[in-house]
């Protein structure tokens, strides 16, 4: 009988340690939404739900699918400045999650290396393994966590069959910039890789920039793909609705796997995609100001103790430095500390690779009532150090 390929422990693995062990913690470890859906998608899902037609497989109902991807494509088209055609460059998927295993399944057949920066969203890390894929890691560039390019060797270059990347990035909040997104489809062309690029806090963006999609590079649906996701911005994870974007060939073998292994999304949640594309630019200044709020609280209350902490410009993410009054501990070591003091639990940025040591990650998805007890037994953490 064949056996699940073993990974190695992740930040999701630390984490899940942690709650096993304590169920009653403040966490801020997962970047897990709080709080519920606008009225407009709740309104829509409860309409679509008490029809009798909706409640058959998804896939087949092609004439829905059809007008969700299409409501994709004119987002994207009118906000990236994309040229994406509905019908070849995307479809839907249950999430990006399940979507960043599925591209992986139809790339990795024989062990293909896969360049991945460190640190990352463990994820990617996780199914590359699982697939008997080899990693290439790289550094990040240590002033912005942007993934540094330039130590990457020529010999990886070509041996790599996949680079992922990741914008805003998880877990560092970095933003990747339209002429680094450039450089990097010239080199996908140079040395004929492909790249999957995680878009999925692109919303939530705390600056009048509007983040790039590495789509609307010229040639780069020759060899790009991206994923898409409403989770964060609308406050819909658990609704599993996300989308992969791009090059053609890819999306179609997608579109292939997934007819033979599900039916589609639940068709009331198709609708409700459509409804939240058709309002997305008020359903994210919604959202920004929701995390926007808790960020500038937390980061503000922090300093007053000494804790020097940089707001990112994009995502509900803060990733910081240990702060300097416990920078003997390791990050994990911190990480259990805080838990075990304070009952509040982050990730340790080693859970997201070895150049993530040192760090920890900070999910703002608590509400402000909870947030103020956050700083309460942080401020007596710092005046009660026990060690």
């Amino acid at each position: 009988m064949n056996t699940i390929q073993q990974t190695k422990a992740d930040a999701f693995d630390f984490i899940n340690e942690k709650l096993e062990m304590n169920d009653q913690v403040i966490n801020l470890a997962i970047g897990n939404p709080d709080g519920k859906p606008d009225s407009c998608l709740i309104d829509t899902l409860n309409q679509y739900m008490q029809k009798e037609t909706t409640h058959g497989y998804g896939s087949f109902d092609t004439t829905m699918v059809k007008l969700l991807r299409k409501s994709v494509a004119d987002y994207y088209n009118n906000t990236f400045q994309t040229s994406l055609d509905a019908d070849e460059n995307i479809v839907e998927v249950p999430g990006t999650k399940v979507a960043i295993y599925r591209l992986l399944s139809l790339l990795i057949k024989n062990e293909e290396k896969v360049l991945i920066p460190s640190p990352s969203y463990s994820v990617y890390t996780k199914c590359v393994e699982l697939l008997n894929g080899e990693i290439i890691y790289f550094p990040c560039c240590l002033d912005n966590f942007s993934p540094d390019l330039i130590k990457v060797s020529e010999e990886e270059w070509q041996a790599a069959s996949i680079l992922i990347l990741c914008s805003p990035g998880n877990p560092t909040t970095t933003v990747l910039s339209h002429e680094f997104l450039e450089e990097v489809i010239q080199l996908a062309k140079k040395y004929h890789f492909l790249v999957i690029n995680d878009l999925a806090y692109a919303e939530i963006n705390f600056t009048n920039e509007r983040i790039s999609s590495i789509l609307a590079i010229d040639g780069a649906k020759d060899v790009a793909v991206e994923l898409y996701s409403l989770s964060k911005t609308c406050n819909i994870a658990g609704w599993r609705i996300g989308f992969v974007c791009g090059n053609q060939q890819l999306v179609n073998q997608l579109k292939h796997l997934q007819f033979e292994i599900d039916f589609g999304l639940f068709l009331p949640f198709q609708h409700a995609a459509i409804t939240a594309f058709n309002r997305l630019p008020e359903l994210a200044s919604k959202t920004i100001h929701k995390y926007e709020e808790r960020m500038d609280y937390f980061i503000q209350e922090m300093k007053k103790v000494g804790w020097e902490i940089q707001k990112p410009v994009a995502s509900f993410f803060i990733w910081t430095k240990v702060p300097s009054e416990f920078e003997a501990m390791t990050d994990k070591e911190f990480v259990s500390y805080v838990l075990q003091e304070t009952g509040i639990l982050f990730s340790p940025g080693s859970g997201f690779g070895k150049n993530g040591e040192g760090y920890i990650r900070i999910a703002m998805v608590q509400e402000m009532r909870i947030m103020r007890e956050v700083v309460v037994r942080f401020k007596k953490l710092f005046e009660d150090k026990n060690f």
